[in-house]
């Protein structure tokens, strides 16, 4: 990325912002007029964003305990933070960037953009409902089948998890494991999305990431919480949480290509078991033939056994910052011994706000 494309990247990143992280707002625009902070930002591959990783490896060192005055700008570092608006938080930002530039390069080249973002769970507990009801048609509640979950670049895998914890749609009421250290608030906008006051029942649950983060290992933890805004402090107590429980449950994660993982992290689920796939805003990050080659691998997994695809996707809807929740079901025959490919039908669920603050469903 040349340098004009890279301050129109971080002008782009700042737009972004704009009333939801007055700091990183105006530290963009700061890095955006300045050569030399465009230059430090220049280091993290061609498929990497510069800004974000930028602004993570900042954080990741300022919750690592460097000292600097630009800790006094965040408020996850300091109780009582700094108004961007009131000072100017450039400067400080300038000078610890400069002063740290090895560090900063070193992070930006090794580490990925790798949000785990807990309260998008808002919008799988009706989804898995949905697919549990799909998969045990006619079947009482308590008869349900598990379901096999298998999550697609899960990062930490800390979704992997998500009927560990607590929900709150205000209004709309209270599910999940009530008495769970991860409370996921949410908002029901529209519609009436199938909460159940149990969660849905599983059999399973793998992860399969080009590079899976680790929460027991320090680094990678503190990497997770570098990637959230500093300003959302929501965002940061629930996946403080998070963390806490996914160490005492760590997730199954397989490192590799989803492609070429699929279909062995599939035969080791029995054949009559309903298996669900999903993610949380990947596949929007598929150029056309990469999605192209997904589905065909999942109409080819599907020749033989049913399958449930849940994925986040851009929308084109009314709401800002949304994402299309879909539902894709694939229904096997296992009689057939020639069938090499199932049919795919695809439905919108709902949308949600892209880290979960809300949710609408599709009546």
């Amino acid at each position: 990325m040349n340098r004009d494309d890279l301050s129109g990247h971080f002008e782009w990143f700042a737009d972004w912002c704009v009333g939801t992280s007055p700091l990183y707002e105006r530290l963009a625009r700061g890095v955006a007029a300045d050569p030399d902070l465009l230059d430090l930002a220049s280091a993290p591959p061609d498929d990497r964003s510069p800004a974000h990783l930028l602004f993570a490896a900042v954080q990741f060192l300022l919750l690592s305990g460097n000292e600097s005055s630009l800790a006094d700008f965040y408020p996850t570092v300091t109780d009582h933070p700094t108004d961007p608006a009131e000072r100017d938080p450039v400067p400080a930002f300038r000078e610890f960037c400069l002063s740290n530039a090895d560090a900063i390069r070193n992070l930006t080249t090794t580490r990925r953009t790798q949000t785990n973002s807990v309260r998008r769970c808002a919008a799988l507990l009706p989804a898995f409902e949905e697919v549990s009801r799909h998969a045990s048609r006619g079947c009482a509640r308590d008869a349900r089948e598990p379901l096999a979950l298998v999550e697609v670049g899960p990062s930490a895998g800390l979704n992997l998890l998500w009927d560990r914890y607590g929900y709150d749609y205000g209004p709309g009421g209270r599910y999940g494991t009530l008495d769970s250290p991860v409370r996921v608030e949410s908002t029901v906008h529209e519609g009436d999305p199938p909460l159940p006051e149990n969660a849905p029942p599983v059999a399973s649950r793998v992860g399969v990431d080009l590079n899976p983060l680790d929460v027991t290992d320090d680094a990678d933890a503190r990497w997770l919480r570098s990637l959230v805004w500093p300003e959302h402090d929501d965002r940061h107590r629930t996946l403080r949480s998070a963390i806490r429980v996914a160490r005492e449950h760590p997730p199954d994660l397989r490192e590799g290509d989803a492609l070429d993982l699929l279909p062995t992290v599939l035969a080791e689920i029995p054949d009559d078991r309903p298996v669900c796939l999903f993610d949380t805003q990947v596949r929007y990050q598929l150029d056309e033939a990469a999605r192209d080659r997904f589905d065909a691998l999942v109409a080819e997994l599907g020749a033989d056994r049913d399958l449930y695809v849940v994925s986040g996707d851009l929308t084109a809807s009314e709401y800002e910052q949304a994402i299309d929740l879909t539902l894709t079901t694939v229904e096997g025959d296992s009689k057939s011994e020639d069938r090499e490919r199932a049919e795919l039908q695809t439905e919108r669920l709902g949308v949600y706000q892209q880290h979960g603050a809300w949710i609408t469903w599709d009546e």
